[in-house]
């Protein structure tokens, strides 16, 4: 019996495929392999799921052995040394056609970045906010009416008894919530309670608690 190749599989099955295999991979290496990889690398369900690196730009990642140093490089060689995080960010999240459920965001990012992710991934199921150079009290507030779908939520430092009733407002279905490094007194934990109901796991490690 003559084995299949790579390349003869079925569309549908080779999307699933590819769509697992992660953001450098499928960006830098699955479009270059043959015409109907590269047919199936474009296509929006591969980009349903997009883990950026923390770094996108080699000059920001400090670790000489960071897992991230290979991809800036060669993101840096295939495209342009000046990429900027809000460009590449933007470039990715158009591939996926407004399909994208999850999201892992990159450090660094601008607000300009975060408005278009919310304009462009209506169906957002899980997102995961990087460091930015802002107050985040500032930024999710704006957007957040925008992900209705939201289910599972991680940022950094923030003021729960600001946030939380935004979130709580337009996000109905949030069940995950990881918030480190916050201060929680009897304020913050009554806004939680109040403001998330459907609330199942809450990650606060590292956080300060009044006494």
């Amino acid at each position: 019996m003559e084995e299949r190749k790579w390349e003869e599989l079925n569309m549908d099955i080779l999307v699933n495929v590819l769509g697992r295999v992660g953001m450098e991979s499928l960006l830098l290496d699955v479009p270059y392999v043959c015409k109907s990889w590269y047919k199936a690398s474009r296509e929006p369900q591969c980009w349903e799921n997009l883990i950026f690196p923390t770094y996108i730009k080699s000059d920001d990642i400090m670790e000489e052995d960071s897992p991230d140093r290979a991809f800036a490089e060669r993101l840096a060689v295939n495209y342009q040394e000046n990429l900027s995080v809000t460009a590449f960010l933007k470039f990715i999240v158009n591939r996926s056609c407004g399909r994208t459920t999850i999201i892992k965001l990159p450090n660094y990012c601008t607000e300009e970045a975060l408005e278009y992710v919310a304009n462009e991934c209506p169906r957002l199921k899980v997102l995961h906010v990087g460091d930015f150079n802002m107050s985040i009290e500032d930024i999710i507030p704006k957007f957040i009416s925008k992900w209705k779908s939201l289910e599972m939520m991680r940022v950094g430092k923030l003021h729960m008894e600001e946030v939380l009733p935004q979130i709580g407002l337009h996000c109905n279905n949030l069940i995950w919530l990881s918030a480190p490094y916050t201060y929680i007194g009897k304020d913050e934990a009554s806004a939680i309670v109040t403001s998330l109901p459907k609330l199942k796991y809450l990650d606060i490690h590292k956080s300060i608690s009044s006494s």
